[in-house]
């Protein structure tokens, strides 16, 4: 017995040693870096031997399944794990795979906000390009990468005048030797542009390219032989831009029959990019594109240098416009901000206000500016009476300057709210024939000038008392918390 009771008792240690040994073998060991995910993919380790457990080739194997099944659909059959780990060495599909910078295998069915990697470099026919839309991560409004080609751009195009310049390249007129067709080449500066900047715009210009409102863009990234530039090349506009076709008009607007055409056209546009999770973030007259001046019938967005998914966080830049709305007018320097779609919402308010009267409503949404200060007051119901500019409009469209350009984003319309009213409703009033006149100043008695000019000079006080007050108040807080 007593025999039999050490045998027992030496049975019984054993056995949490077996099972701990079992579970070292499950392990699995999520790859943390992008080489690593690379490497797996490759079928390598960067383990070196003896340094812990190894990768089991099942795992490997499962994770590559799970990202082709993604990829192409296709469902795994029992019988097919060996053809599965043969296809881990076959460089052709290692080499046709997109890369990703994947955040975790195991939730890569659902990924929707990836980094772009570094492209890699290859030249001449053997240059892998795939079709950006065939793959899922791209329909979700990811970004891919394809190869950059390295071609002699004299060889293939003939480079004609510069149509535009940018923040971060240029743009210029070209044609094709081969098929004799103008077509435009945005260039991208080698120095001073990230290649990763580079890919991401040209993977969101090809992915929003087949609505009918967005620049067309060809696949295909390039690279100049002499490494001075990335390129990709884009439809040509023979006419002109939005802003270009207002300033035409000497600051009267196109009116407005074709400033609903217009944006019929932009909103479709951008209600498709806020249906994929896009924001543009750099509307503005310049990057809308009339290809017809006459009627207006063809109008298509351009530029997505700036596009960024819905709640990405990116650093503010000391970069201020007409079309800023306040939330970005009063960041700092690299403050860290939330993509938003009313960033997109407040900037067509203020694009409809130029196509309906050809002039800005203000120079900067914040209130050292007194236009938007008089505005602000109003829509607070502060001050009741509405800003001159604002009076031809009618009820709904002032109703739409509201939910379009108020300070709250969260109280902004949306793409799709802003294109119903338009479509429906009437923007400017009626004015009657005989309502008519023009009276000269100098015509005009003494009493009245004196009167406009009291009431000028008054409206001038009250904004400059409210200012003062305003910095009076933040200066106060400012000194009391800095006495706690």
């Amino acid at each position: 017995m007593d025999r039999l009771g050490r045998v027992w008792s030496k049975l019984s240690i054993r056995r949490p040693v077996l099972a701990t040994t079992e579970a070292a073998l499950d392990v699995d060991e999520t790859p943390d870096t992008k080489n690593e995910v690379f490497q797996m993919f490759a079928g390598t380790s960067s383990t070196p031997a003896g340094a812990g457990p190894q990768r089991r080739k099942s795992d490997v194997s499962h994770k590559r399944v799970v990202l082709d099944n993604v990829q192409n659909g296709n469902r795994r059959k029992s019988g097919e794990s060996a053809h599965h780990k043969a296809r881990l060495t076959d460089p052709d599909i290692i080499r046709s795979f997109p890369v990703v910078d994947v955040p975790s295998l195991e939730h890569a069915a659902t990924v929707t906000d990836m980094n772009v990697p570094e492209c890699s470099k290859e030249s001449g026919e053997d240059a892998v390009v795939n079709s950006p839309r065939r793959s899922s991560f791209v329909d979700r409004g990811s970004v891919t990468m394809d190869s950059i080609k390295k071609i002699n751009l004299e060889d293939v195009y003939t480079v004609n005048k510069q149509l535009g310049t940018g923040r971060f390249g240029y743009v210029k007129l070209a044609e094709h030797k081969q098929s004799m067709k103008k077509i435009a080449i945005k260039f991208f500066p080698r120095p001073q542009t990230k290649q990763a900047d580079f890919v991401r715009e040209y993977n969101y210009s090809v992915f929003l390219s087949p609505h009918q409102n967005i620049i067309d863009t060809f696949e295909g990234m390039f690279q100049s032989v002499n490494d001075s530039a990335f390129f990709f090349v884009q439809e040509f506009c023979p006419r002109a831009s939005l802003r270009e076709a207002v300033e035409a008009t000497n600051q009267n607007g196109i009116g407005e029959a074709n400033a609903k055409k217009v944006f019929a056209a932009v909103l479709s546009a951008m209600e498709f990019m806020h249906d994929e999770n896009l924001v543009h973030r750099n509307l503005k007259a310049e990057n809308i594109l009339i290809f017809d001046t006459h009627d207006f019938s063809k109008v298509k967005v351009t530029d997505f240098g700036l596009t960024r998914k819905v709640d990405a966080t990116v650093k503010y830049l000391e970069y201020v416009n007409n079309y800023h709305a306040p939330e970005l007018c009063e960041t700092v320097v690299n403050e860290v901000l939330t993509v938003n779609r009313s960033t997109d919402v407040w900037a067509l308010g203020i694009i409809f206000f130029y196509c309906m009267k050809g002039r800005f409503p203000w120079q900067k949404a914040s209130i050292m500016c007194k236009a938007y200060w008089e505005w602000e007051q109003w829509l607070k119901r502060k001050n009741p009476t509405l800003p001159k500019k604002f009076l031809p409009f009618s009820e709904k469209a002032l109703k739409l300057f509201k939910k379009t350009l108020t300070p709250r984003p969260k109280d902004r319309w949306t793409a799709k709210d802003m294109r119903k009213c338009i479509a429906k409703e009437k923007i400017l009033k009626n004015i009657k024939k005989n309502d008519i006149y023009y009276v000269p100043e100098f015509s005009k008695p003494q009493s009245e000038r004196n009167v406009e000019g009291n009431s000028k000079r008054s409206t001038l006080q009250q904004w400059i008392s409210t200012t003062l007050t305003a910095m009076a108040e933040i200066s106060e807080q400012v000194v009391s918390a800095r006495d706690d």
